[in-house]
Order: structure tokens, then C-alpha cells, then sequence
């Protein structure tokens, strides 16, 4: 399926055929639709819904492009699956400038698709885990200095920095055999 019309391509073969030496080796054939072709209510009268998203990019005559993205939105805001509407104005976002679209869009439908919240939910979760180990790190590196300032004295502000870059296994190292140091040289090993 062509979206959009190409600018630099005169004709789309249906076909594509590869020779070796004269031998035939593939041959597909395969049918081009070009959506930008299609008139979009035809789509809506044969309630082909999987292609509702994909009406933005096809004919419009007689409209305006305002009322073009008013009408393509409100006909799967009407469906109960959400992600239509998603994908809809994901394929506007391609072809449309952000002020041309953006204030027809209803938030509250976009952000209650499965594509939406799936990403979403799970950046956040990542970013969760990803904080509660950050915090971890910090105060591990934190106690980690804390230990060695109470063995050792004062401890060089690059040592310091240093050990506050460390990972969690290397940190929980030194603090499990701090007793064992006998000057700070010995946790410079540990650092790269």
C-alpha cells in the first residue's frame, strides 16, 4: 500500500522479478493500492474499519482540510476500540503540521488506547525500577564513604566522586570486606 503520493516515482510495478545468469530465480506479483486514490467514504461504505486510520491519506474532494481531519476523527472517536483513534491521529501527526490537527484531537480517547498506555505504562515502570536503583546506588555510595571516613579519616574529594560512580555490586564488595583495608589504596582497585 502507497500512503502518500510519490514525488519522484513515475510508475509502481505490481511485480518484482530477480535472474542469475539468465535463470529466473524469483518472481512475485503483487497488487499496488494507492490509498491517496481511494475515495475515503468509499472505505465507510463498506465498513472496512481495519482501514478507518488510514483514510486520512485518501481523497477528500470537497472539503477543506480542516473539515477533512474534523470528519476522519469523529468517525473513530465513534469506535469503541481506541487504538483507531490513536492510529488516526498517529497518521496525521505524519502528514500534517501540528497546528493544523492538534486541536481536534480528544486527549482523553488518545491517551485510553492500549498503543498509548502499553509504551507508557512501560517507560514508567522502567524509569521506577531505573529511580530505585539510582537511589540505591546513591545511598550504597553514600554508606560506602561514610564507612571509610570513620576507618581511614578524611578521604580525597576524587576518591569520593569517584566511588559515587560505582555500581551496586562493586560498592556492596568494598562494604562487605571494609574491615579487611588497610589503607585507601586498596579500594582504588576497585576503581576504573
Amino acid at each position: 500500500m502507497v500512503l502518500k503520493k510519490p514525488v519522484n516515482v513515475k510508475n509502481i510495478k505490481g511485480s518484482f522479478e530477480s535472474t542469475v545468469q539468465g535463470l529466473e530465480i524469483m518472481k512475485y506479483n503483487y497488487k499496488v493500492i494507492k490509498a491517496y486514490e481511494i475515495d475515503k467514504n468509499e472505505i465507510l461504505s463498506q465498513k472496512s474499519i481495519v482501514f478507518y486510520p488510514l483514510r486520512v491519506f485518501m481523497k477528500h474532494d470537497g472539503e477543506t482540510e480542516k473539515e477533512h481531519i474534523l470528519e476522519c476523527l469523529s468517525v473513530v472517536e465513534k469506535i469503541e476500540d481506541t487504538d483507531y483513534y490513536f492510529l488516526t491521529v498517529e497518521w496525521l501527526k505524519k502528514i500534517y503540521q501540528t497546528s493544523e490537527y492538534e486541536e481536534f484531537v480528544e486527549e482523553e480517547i488518545y491517551m485510553s488506547s492500549a498503543l498509548y498506555k502499553e509504551p507508557y505504562e512501560k517507560g514508567r515502570e522502567e524509569g521506577i525500577a531505573e529511580g530505585l536503583q539510582e537511589g540505591e546506588t546513591k545511598t550504597l555510595a553514600r554508606t560506602t564513604i561514610k564507612f571509610l571516613i570513620k576507618k581511614f579519616g578524611i578521604i580525597p574529594d576524587d576518591l569520593k566522586e569517584s566511588i559515587q560512580k560505582l555500581d551496586v555490586p562493586t560498592l556492596e564488595i568494598i562494604i562487605d570486606n571494609i574491615l579487611e583495608y588497610e589503607s585507601l589504596d586498596q579500594i582504588k582497585k576497585y576503581i576504573h
